[in-house]
């Protein structure tokens, strides 16, 4: 009996602690709508935001460009279909989306460039110019 409370307590405890049950931290920035425009863009700066995400929910990084304009963000969304989810709402406001990229995880802070699982890419040709912020290239 006490063993099977200690691994119920086990399994409980780690799944907490990935965001499957329980909140998780996450980076949060829009390199699109942040003042400072390059902090959210690979490699991140160490001034991003953080936010504590609602259960349910996982960690996402989306790269995508819009109006020639490369841009990338990251935050809370919620667990499921995710990127598709993600891809659909942009699309919506940005019918003009190339070059989309999105990457999701479940423990905490994970959506740095490093720690992440390609969940979904999908890419467009674009064959104009792209507007890339000095330091990426």
């Amino acid at each position: 009996m006490i063993k099977n409370l200690v691994l119920v307590a086990f399994v409980v405890l780690a799944t907490t602690s990935t965001g499957v049950f329980g909140s998780i931290g996450c980076y949060l920035c829009n390199s699109y709508n942040d003042a400072n425009k390059l902090a959210c863009i690979d490699p991140m700066s160490a001034t991003v935001n953080i936010t504590t995400c609602a259960n349910n929910y996982v960690c996402t990084r989306v790269s995508y460009v819009t109006q020639k304009v490369f841009v990338t963000s990251r935050g809370c969304d919620l667990s499921g279909d995710t990127c598709n989810n993600i891809y659909k709402t942009l699309v919506a406001y940005y019918p003009d989306l190339s070059t989309f990229n999105c990457y999701y995880c479940t423990t905490n802070y994970c959506n740095s460039l490093s720690g992440l699982e390609i969940q979904k890419q999908l890419e467009a040709a674009e064959s104009d110019k792209i507007i890339i912020p000095k330091n990426i290239v």
